[in-house]
């Protein structure tokens, strides 16, 4: 069997596509990607299966340069680039309302000096680190700022707080901070979400 079948979704246009090849017509596993890449402006692959395995997409790099046997069947995944970063936008104000929900449990886990305060203030740093990362990749791909030097200097000065604070084991401090500044940080974020959303749309 010297065909390949190629199966390939871009979700953006709920478009599903079905193909054959010949295995030689690809020299690697990439260039069969980039051909599909480039038939549609825009497109990122978000998902690939290979003879019905999942395989997830931090290996990409390990089987780029793979060449066909022949009889492989490949289902590839695409999104639109605009339409990945807003599913993104969109998840992050997900993660603020939780956050925000959550706010009071976590301060008053952390005035008990729990283990799980603890743990909790840990998850809010790494959350705000996910976030900020977010809003640059979609300040890359919409060409412009979201959140100004200014945000990210309060920003900075409230997660510094909380280290010192931190590094004197002053839980009613933290516990404060939380209560009182984390609401003005979490409302940074969702305007500069919104403002990134109502540039998509």
């Amino acid at each position: 069997m010297d065909n390949i079948k190629i199966k390939v979704i871009y979700e953006s246009d709920n478009q599903t596509f079905e193909r054959e090849f010949s295995k030689d017509q690809f020299n690697n596993f990439n260039e069969l990607v980039n051909f599909f890449q480039t038939e549609k402006i825009n497109s990122v692959l978000t998902g690939m299966k290979i003879n019905g395995k999942e395989i997830p997409m931090k290996f990409y790099d390990e089987i780029k340069n793979a060449f066909f046997e022949g009889g492989e069947e490949i289902v590839l995944t695409f999104d639109d680039l605009y339409g990945l970063v807003k599913k993104l936008l969109l998840e992050g104000e997900q993660y603020i309302s939780k956050i925000e929900n959550s706010l009071s449990t976590i301060s008053k886990e952390v005035m008990l000096n729990t283990k799980e305060g603890h743990k909790m203030i840990k998850a809010l740093a790494e959350g705000l680190q996910a976030m900020n990362t977010i809003l640059s990749q979609a300040s890359k791909v919409l060409n412009k700022t979201f959140i100004t030097d200014e945000e990210m200097e309060k920003q900075k000065s409230i997660l510094e707080k909380i280290t010192e604070s931190q590094s004197i084991s002053d839980n009613v401090e933290i516990s404060d901070i939380i209560d009182y500044e984390f609401t003005e940080l979490l409302d940074i974020f969702k305007k500069a979400f919104e403002r990134a959303i109502n540039e998509i749309d």
